[in-house]
């Protein structure tokens, strides 16, 4: 059982618009998952990938450009740049985050150069938040993932079942699950908190909360986010309800979530592993608070 505290917290087509007449027009709507080189193709951009730290010929005339390059659009040359050392998610992100600079209309630099940070859903900065919201339209097909996602039931499961139909990573399926649900639901996503020796025992790891996604109806009922408590601030206990250390491994737990040192609600809750994060769904109260 864990013990947490509440923490306060061009055209006139809208982005929505944009994404369906893409994905409608270049043929992919309704096929999974989103094919990013037809929608290359309809748009006239080319993709290329290398090493950056290695050729940098593409960003010569771009100012300032980042020591950690992930991706790169370069609107007058209608190209497309990743890193090669990017993973098939990751490479397939960023390309369509480019897609979304080069879409959106008010996104009129010459080149745009994203590093993880800008790539990051957390990102502050308008356009690289507009360009990510473009991307996980494409990925999801608007609301194509969270209707198929509302015809089964409200678990991990659903999620790690579906995800890979739309060739999306675990965290970001997970995140578009619990943000676009209509019933109340959270999901709590926990980091190492420091880097592991080569060969050490998963079960000895040490984890802390990096983030909190709470669904409309979860957040009008309780809360938005929450943070570790002292004495627990290593997240060690996740380790005792998690059982096996098996990637897509759902285990049920409980979870009682406080205010000060007053228990509010307890939780049944899942938890799996993607193997480098922990995921923790917050359904529903398995006990309300004393009067």
């Amino acid at each position: 059982m864990q013990k947490l505290n509440v923490s306060t917290n061009t055209t006139e087509l809208s982005r929505e618009e944009i994404v369906e007449t893409l994905l409608v027009e270049t043929g992919t709507a309704g096929r999974l998952p989103t094919n990013e080189g037809k929608l290359l193709g309809y748009l006239h951009l080319e993709q290329l990938s290398f090493d950056f730290a290695q050729d940098v010929d593409f960003l010569a005339r771009a100012p300032n450009v980042p020591a950690k390059l992930r991706a790169a659009l370069s609107l007058n040359d209608r190209t497309i740049v990743t890193h090669s050392g990017l993973d098939s998610k990751r490479s397939r992100f960023s390309i369509l985050h480019e897609v979304g600079h080069f879409v959106l209309p008010e996104h009129r630099e010459r080149i745009f150069a994203d590093t993880d940070e800008t790539l990051n859903w957390r990102t502050r900065v308008q356009q690289e938040r507009e360009a990510n919201e473009v991307a996980a339209e494409l990925i999801f097909q608007g609301n194509r993932f969270t209707d198929e996602a509302l015809d089964y039931p409200l678990s991990c499961k659903t999620v790690l079942n579906i995800a890979p139909k739309y060739a999306a990573s675990y965290e970001s399926g997970m995140r578009r699950y619990v943000e676009r649900h209509v019933l109340p639901c959270a999901v709590i996503v926990y980091n190492k908190a420091l880097a592991s020796p080569e060969g050490s025992d998963p079960a000895d790891e040490k984890y802390r909360i990096h983030y909190t996604i709470a669904s409309p109806a979860f957040r009008k009922s309780y809360f938005s986010a929450v943070e570790c408590s002292e004495g627990f601030s290593s997240g060690s206990e996740i380790h005792k309800v998690h059982g096996p250390w098996n990637i897509g491994n759902v285990v049920e737990s409980e979870l009682v979530v406080a205010h000060g040192n007053k228990e509010q609600w307890r939780f049944d809750t899942e938890l799996f592993t993607n193997g480098y994060k922990i995921f923790q769904l917050v359904l529903r109260p398995s006990k309300l608070p004393s009067p």
